[in-house]
């Protein structure tokens, strides 16, 4: 085939585009909150993979739920994809999401979640929350002897994971929480199970972490949450804002 041809059929077929082809240009989804939205340029992107990491009870979970509520109140699809299996409806809805409007998918494999999250893109589903990246356990390892060693394996999941969603074209807004782990190089480093790949095929990095509580005559109503933009492909990087959390479920 001549290299014109080549050409005509890439832009049949949609593949070739020209730079300003308004398809290009980054669609996000607000969180609902202006201070979230102002350090992530307007919201989440579209078509990206969005990871929210920190320490364990510094309510990264909670801003997914705050994400998908906001969604769901502009009209959207929404998926919760729960490999750490700590969906509760009760606190769910206590947080102001209607149960009936969100699907809810607790995997039996980190592979059963990946072939999940991309099918739910592939239909066109608006959010996807996947609660947590350290959750999507292989099943070789699940099926596996305690003492056996599998070095890698879930690294090579979580990479699978990136490159399958980012492989497809969709406009799902994929919303990733991931833990802290310390290493055991001298000095306090911080790092996120599953390997260095997460950190190049995510476009939005954001980093929480508890920064004092909110006191009432010496009773501790909640916290305040900082949350530093770590990393912005949309954007720019290194905005903080801090949101005021309540243990009733609620940002004032």
């Amino acid at each position: 085939m001549a290299k014109k041809d080549v050409l005509e059929e890439l832009r049949k077929q949609g593949l070739l585009l020209l730079g300003s082809d308004p398809r290009f240009v980054v669609q996000r989804v607000s969180w609902g909150l202006p201070e979230l939205d102002g350090i992530t340029g307007g919201g989440v992107p579209r078509g990206r993979v969005t990871i929210l990491n920190g320490e364990y009870s510094s309510a990264k979970s909670f801003l997914v739920q705050l994400l998908l509520r906001s969604g769901l109140e502009q009209g959207l699809t929404v998926a919760y994809i729960d490999t750490e299996r700590s969906y509760d409806p009760v606190w769910w809805a206590q947080v102001g999401i209607p149960l009936d409007k969100i699907m809810v998918l607790q995997p039996d494999t980190g592979e059963h979640a990946v072939d999940a999250a991309v099918a739910l893109a592939e239909a066109g589903t608006d959010i996807i929350a996947v609660d947590s990246l350290a959750g999507l356990i292989p099943e070789s390892l699940m099926k596996s002897e305690t003492e056996q060693q599998f070095i890698g394996t879930q690294a090579r999941l979580i990479n699978r994971f990136f490159q399958r969603v980012l492989s497809h074209a969709h406009s799902s807004a994929i919303v990733c929480t991931n833990q802290l782990r310390s290493t055991i190089a001298p000095g306090p480093i911080d790092t996120m199970p599953g390997g260095m790949g997460q950190l190049f095929f995510s476009s939005l990095i954001l980093r929480t972490r508890r920064e004092g509580w909110i006191e009432e005559s010496d009773v501790r109503k909640g916290f305040y949450i900082k949350v530093v933009c770590r990393k912005s492909k949309v954007g720019s990087p290194w905005g903080e804002c801090l949101l005021p959390f309540y243990f009733r479920g609620y940002v004032d």
